[in-house]
Formats: structure tokens, C-alpha cells, sequence
């Protein structure tokens, strides 16, 4: 048993340098001096509490020398979202509010909200990002820079904003979880991407279909970003940016963060082979840390594995922080420790056995 918990220790440590080296490789920033038109794309439902602060992110974008419209897509919100929208589109002449009307393509939730501003918008590379998200002045500029000729896709990081334990563990996790994508991208396997902080060539869009092209998933954004870096010869990119870092949310309450995970879970069936292979490692870990004591793992040993875990994450944590500024989010990192040992041995299960995903008050 001690010799099998070793082996597995070194193998969760090798991954987690792939990824380390992974991410590095996938940061290297491109400074293209072009202005093509652009969207930038929002689907907001029932975000009354946190659309003003989006929108005031969105209308102090800065776009010198090039065409940018903003798009605001309310999916039927019950509440005064859209009339916040509204106020706004007065004061923001490139800002446009739009309604959903009903589905197209049977397309289903966020899926179909994005569509239909994209048939509605007119820019060469969109931009993507939530109504609970604040983007910087330089997130526009930044991100079109990494477009060359052959770049398809481009991702940034997004962290979650807030104080205490609870907003601190969740940036925490993921600025871990952004890293493996990013590290993926690295090593040309792309293992997974978040709509917040996304955007794509219109034309490296059309050419997997779009949305309704690439099949529902509960997370759509993943599942368009891997169609367009497997199925097309385009580029993807993922750098660690601190220009293009986008600001989210906390989920308020351990309900909300459940349905969140197991929504990211149930979207991340559809990740490569190799994802599969490495995160079994890490679940096997984290997975032995909590039961092997129980079966007569040796105190010694089992203090090694947890010391070489720790360890091992707060490697991969490192650099990203500290290219983001955000290093004092290392003060949470035991309690993020202790959370992420439960979650990723709990999730697989969540996602097998948990019915079906709840999002923004749909069933998915």
C-alpha cells in the first residue's frame, strides 16, 4: 500500500509539472498591430444585481483605431434586467440591447441567447463574456493583439472577486483549473475553456457550424472551443494575461457552488482522452489522502503524500498569481486544499449519479 501511495505521489507530482510547463508554453504573447471590427457579446437573465457593474466594465472598453459594438442579450429575465440594459444602451451609443425570441436551431439556454447575437453582430472577432463579470479597460485591445492570421480562438483568464474564505477558496480554484486549460492549449491538447473570458474569428466560428453545429452541451463554450481547435486548422490560444483578466462572481452559497461543479463536470465528458488519463490521477490522489488512513496507511507516509500534494499545487499556483497580480490569494490556500481534496473526489459521483443540471433556473 505505502509503495502504491508513492507511485501514485510521483505521478500527481509529473502532472502537475505538465501542466506548469504546459501553461508557460501557452503564454507567449503576440502583439498584432491590426484593428479588425469587433463584438462583444453578453447574455444576461435575471442579473439585476450585478448587470450595472458589467456594463460599467463594458463601457469603459477601450478600442482606439477600430470598430467595436457591444451586444446585450436579455433571455427572457423576469426581472429588471432588461430595463438596466435599457438606461445604459441610452447613455452607450455602441451599446445595443436585444431580446431573445424564442429558440433557433434548437439551440437551449446561454447556446441560444449568444446565437442570436452573433446573426445580429457584425464584427470580425467576437468576445464573450458573462452579465456577472467586470472586464478591464484593455480587455478588448489585448485580446484582439494575440490575433495573427492563423489564430481561430482566444481564451484569458478569469478569477472570482470578493473577500472572506469562501470568494477566496473559489478564485483559488480557478486559477487552478485555468492553468490546466491553459496548460493544454500549451501542449496542443485542449482540455477546456470558460465563455467568460473568450473569443473567436467569426470565421473560425462558421466553420464549425457555429453552435448549433457543434451540439448541445451544458457547457457550451467548451464544446465550441475544442470543435474549433480539433475540427478546423486554426490556433487556439491561452496566455496567463494580467491586461485580460476578467473579474466573476462568487457563488453565494454551497448550493449554488454544487450545481456550478456539477454542470462543469457534466460538460467535461466531453474532454480529450489525455484530460481523462491525468485528472484520474489527481482524483486517485486526492481520493487516497482521505481514505487510506482509514485502512492503515501509515501516519509517515501519508504525511509525505499530503506535504508532496500541497507542494506540488502551490507550484502550479505560482506563476499564475504572480503574472496576475493576485498573489494574495495564497493566504486561502489551505482551506482551497481541504475543499478541492473533497470536490474532486466527490464530483465524479455528483456527475454519474446527481440527475440533471439546474443553470439560471433551467433544467439542461
Amino acid at each position: 500500500m505505502i509503495t502504491a501511495f508513492l507511485i501514485l505521489l510521483v505521478l500527481y507530482l509529473a502532472k502537475i509539472w505538465w501542466f506548469a510547463a504546459g501553461s508557460k508554453r501557452a503564454t507567449a504573447l503576440l502583439s498584432v498591430d491590426r484593428r479588425p471590427p469587433v463584438s462583444v457579446i453578453v447574455a444576461a437573465r435575471n442579473e439585476e444585481r450585478n448587470i450595472d457593474a458589467c456594463l460599467m466594465g463594458l463601457a469603459a472598453l477601450r478600442y482606439e483605431g477600430g470598430e467595436m459594438e457591444i451586444l446585450v442579450v436579455d433571455d427572457q429575465s423576469t426581472d429588471e434586467t432588461a430595463d438596466i440594459i435599457t438606461a445604459w444602451c441610452e447613455r452607450v451609443p455602441h451599446m445595443r440591447l436585444l431580446q431573445t425570441r424564442g429558440t433557433v436551431h434548437n439551440l437551449r439556454g446561454k447556446a441560444n441567447a449568444i446565437t442570436q447575437a452573433i446573426e445580429e453582430s457584425t464584427g470580425e472577432i467576437i468576445l464573450t463574456t458573462d452579465a456577472d463579470c467586470v472586464v478591464p479597460p484593455t480587455w478588448v485591445e489585448d485580446t484582439v493583439a494575440q490575433y495573427d492570421e492563423q489564430t481561430g480562438c482566444v481564451c484569458g483568464f478569469t478569477l472570482i472577486r470578493g473577500e472572506g474564505v469562501f470568494a477566496g477558496m473559489q478564485a483559488l480554484d480557478w486559477a487552478y483549473l485555468l492553468t490546466i486549460a491553459s496548460a493544454g492549449v500549451g501542449w496542443d491538447k485542449s482540455l477546456s475553456a470558460v465563455g467568460n473570458n473568450m473569443s473567436f474569428r467569426r470565421k473560425a466560428y462558421e466553420d464549425v457550424g457555429g453552435y448549433q453545429g457543434v451540439g448541445f452541451s451544458v457547457t457550451e463554450d467548451f464544446v465550441l472551443f475544442k470543435a474549433i481547435s480539433y475540427e478546423t486548422d486554426w490556433i487556439v490560444r491561452y496566455p496567463v494575461h494580467a491586461s485580460t483578466l476578467v473579474w466573476s462572481e462568487p457563488c453565494g452559497d454551497l448550493r449554488a457552488l454544487y450545481q456550478q461543479k456539477k454542470r462543469w463536470g457534466r460538460g467535461g465528458l466531453d474532454i480529450h482522452p489525455i484530460g481523462f488519463a491525468i485528472m484520474s490521477v489527481g482524483f486517485l490522489m486526492n481520493a487516497a489522502i482521505i481514505v487510506l488512513p482509514f485502512l492503515g496507511l501509515p501516519l509517515w507516509s501519508w504525511l509525505i503524500g499530503v506535504a508532496g500534494k500541497f507542494i506540488g499545487d502551490a507550484y502550479l499556483l505560482r506563476r499564475p498569481l504572480r503574472v496576475l497580480g493576485q498573489r494574495r490569494l495564497f493566504r486561502y490556500f489551505f482551506i482551497f486544499e481541504i475543499y478541492y481534496l473533497i470536490y474532486v473526489t466527490v464530483l465524479p459521483f455528483v456527475v454519474l449519479l446527481g440527475g440533471r443540471v439546474v443553470w439560471k433556473d433551467r433544467k439542461l
